[in-house]
């Protein structure tokens, strides 16, 4: 148990091997996550979807990252008790945010045994947040949401394609942002993180028993969206954008490095800041956008 008067966290895994393909313990990574949690809330106008009772009892957030949702939640449910599970949880990330009495942080590899879980003490509401990067294995993971979620619990699932498409049909020879996002789905591809998993939740949740409450596919576009409130408009395709910008920037180096690349680090870098030039540039004009 570390001894930390804003974080409570235990660590139950020092030996889990990190699949994660972004520096995970980095500031600029830390603000990338709690960006990106605040885009996310102002387009889907929730920070989760499912109908939730008034006092749920346990809450399991998994990949927690920054902790963000994990703390709000608990802020908003002071009668719950809620778990954020990450390989890097908050207390390794330095992020001095104050944390409720009744958040809890485990270092963990939730693709491992939950030795985190009870089954007598099952959870109300799992939460999965874009683990696309970080996990191999979605039919096991999907086994052991179910096995430790109680009878009329929810697990809700918010992923996503790691893709880059342009509405106005660039392909990766015209596109260095496309391009980019090729050679980065190629990497985890050759890790066995499938990028398109996104494409395979529906049957493989039924297949673990779940039955499907609400199917809601998202176009996340890179520049304003007129089916954003107005008021935040500007700032939530701008923070999109910086997002996009940022997995580039923080994730070139892992892809360039790996044994399976195609790249050098130099026409690695060389590329990155072709796209995030071209994303920043061009993103109204060739309609950038991602689907989650």
């Amino acid at each position: 148990m570390e001894d930390n008067p804003s974080i409570r966290w235990r660590s139950r895994a020092d030996n889990v091997k990190p699949v994660y393909p972004f520096p995970n313990q980095s500031n600029l990574e830390s603000r990338r996550l709690d960006a990106q949690h605040e885009v996310f809330k102002l387009r889907l106008g929730a920070s989760y979807r499912a109908p939730l009772p008034e006092t749920p009892r346990r809450v399991l957030d998994l990949g927690c990252g920054t902790g963000i949702w994990s703390r709000e939640f608990a802020a908003a449910h002071p009668t719950a008790q809620v778990l954020g599970v990450d390989l890097s949880p908050p207390a390794e990330r330095s992020i001095h945010t104050e944390t409720p009495s009744n958040c809890t942080f485990v270092k963990a590899n939730f693709e491992d045994d939950w030795e985190f879980a009870n089954s007598e003490e099952p959870f109300d509401f799992i939460y999965v947040r874009m683990l696309m990067a970080g996990v191999r294995n979605w039919p096991r993971l999907f086994q052991q949401c179910y096995k430790y979620l109680s009878p009329g619990g929810f697990l809700e699932v918010f992923e996503g394609l790691f893709e880059l498409r342009a509405e106005d049909g660039s392909g990766p020879d015209d596109s260095p942002g496309i391009r980019w996002f090729v050679l980065g789905a190629k990497y985890l591809t050759d890790n066995g993180m499938k990028w398109d998993r996104a494409r395979d939740l529906i049957e493989q949740l039924r297949d673990a028993g779940f039955n499907i409450v609400e199917d809601m596919p998202k176009m996340m576009k890179l520049y304003p969206d007129t089916a954003d409130p107005e008021a935040d408009r500007k700032r939530i395709s701008t923070q999109y954008l910086n997002d996009m910008n940022d997995i580039v920037k923080n994730m070139t180096d892992k892809v360039c490095q790996d044994a399976s690349s195609t790249v050098t680090p130099e026409e690695g870098r060389l590329l990155a800041e072709e796209a995030t030039r071209d994303l920043t540039e061009n993103c109204e004009r060739r309609g950038y956008h991602t689907t989650l």
